[in-house]
């Protein structure tokens, strides 16, 4: 992961950290592991963060479509609808990289401020790969570029007048030839998801850890203990086991002049803003390379519906454009993900 894009030199300072993913489970298409890190005054109890929706209540709340236009930061499947599509997760998307110090304007930029660089190699991928039928999506997509401008600016504006800091947006992106090497070689997907997890904590651990952050990551899935993954990524800090309960999980890690509380939460993204942030961030970037994904079929295949890549309609997609594999170069080892 590179260095954060927005630098924060605040002598004291709550470095507030969420990790979430989206596309766990799905035949097609990419999984997304997505962090975002916010930095506020000093916080008297490190192991209780702030209520961020809270901090921010001028400018963000968690449903869509209010009526002071605020931006609606939760849940990425609570904000996706097939009345509103990526809307609301593209302005708080967006507003929130313009907070950070992004302007992407195409999806490759958005990926790149992301710390990825899966894009810049993809022609073994080509139903992502950019072409000249089929550039880089300019984005936005669905939000008008003056409505985003404002959202942004009023975001950046409220963040400022309550000393909160957009610190770190970030993704792992992790395609489909990479996720099926990792799970042949790991004989888990959770193990899979959990590297990009740990990833993230690590990126966090480096560029925050002097200032003891709290990181939320959203649980998948019904483990309960986290210690030996935990030592494993970081194999030279004394660790203290704070909680192990069915909805929580709680660790502190330490070493020298760092530390780090991690914590693994069921239905995160409802207790903590960042959590919620990091859904927005990974679904929507999914959702813009499935839209390259789809593209790509139907230009070929003009009366193939377009599918969301998961359980029976993944089927249905794989059925309607088998015959014409072959002909595209195109093997199932390639395009379908390891269940």
């Amino acid at each position: 992961m590179p260095p954060t894009a927005n630098a924060v030199t605040l002598r004291t300072m709550f470095v507030y950290a969420g990790i979430d993913e989206a596309g766990y489970g799905p035949l097609f298409g990419p999984l997304l592991v997505g962090r975002a890190v916010f930095v506020l005054p000093d916080h008297p109890t490190p192991n209780e963060p702030p209520a961020l929706w809270q901090t921010l209540a001028k400018v963000v709340c968690r449903k869509p479509n209010d009526k002071r236009r605020r931006i609606a930061v939760n849940d990425s499947k609570k904000l996706t609808t097939p009345a509103a599509g990526l809307r609301h997760l593209e302005t708080g998307c967006l507003a929130f990289a313009g907070a950070a110090g992004h302007a992407p304007a195409t999806l490759d930029n958005w990926l790149a401020c992301l710390g990825e660089r899966c894009h810049e190699t993809l022609d073994h991928l080509p139903w992502y790969a950019p072409c000249n039928d089929r550039p880089w999506n300019a984005i936005p997509t669905c939000v008008d570029a003056g409505e985003l401008a404002i959202a942004r600016n009023m975001l950046t504006a409220g963040c400022k007048h309550a000393g909160v800091t957009v610190a770190d947006v970030g993704a792992a992106v992790v395609l489909e030839d990479r996720f099926n090497k990792m799970v042949a070689a790991t004989r888990s997907k959770a193990a899979t998801s959990f590297t990009f997890v740990a990833n993230h904590l690590q990126h966090i651990w480096q560029t925050h850890g002097q200032h003891a952050p709290f990181v939320a990551v959203d649980r998948q899935g019904g483990r309960t203990h986290y210690r030996e993954l935990l030592a494993i990524n970081f194999p030279d800090t004394a660790m203290t086991v704070l909680e192990e309960t069915p909805r929580r999980s709680a660790y502190r890690l330490q070493t020298g002049d760092r530390s780090m509380t991690v914590t693994f939460e069921v239905d995160a993204e409802q207790a903590h803003m960042p959590v919620a942030l990091a859904s927005m961030i990974s679904k929507y970037t999914r959702e813009l390379l499935m839209t390259r994904f789809n593209a790509y079929f139907t230009s070929h295949l003009p009366d193939v519906a377009p599918t969301a890549g998961y359980a029976t309609d993944a089927k249905r997609f794989y059925r309607d454009i088998e015959p014409a594999l072959a002909t595209l170069g195109i093997t199932r080892e390639m395009l379908c993900r390891q269940a």
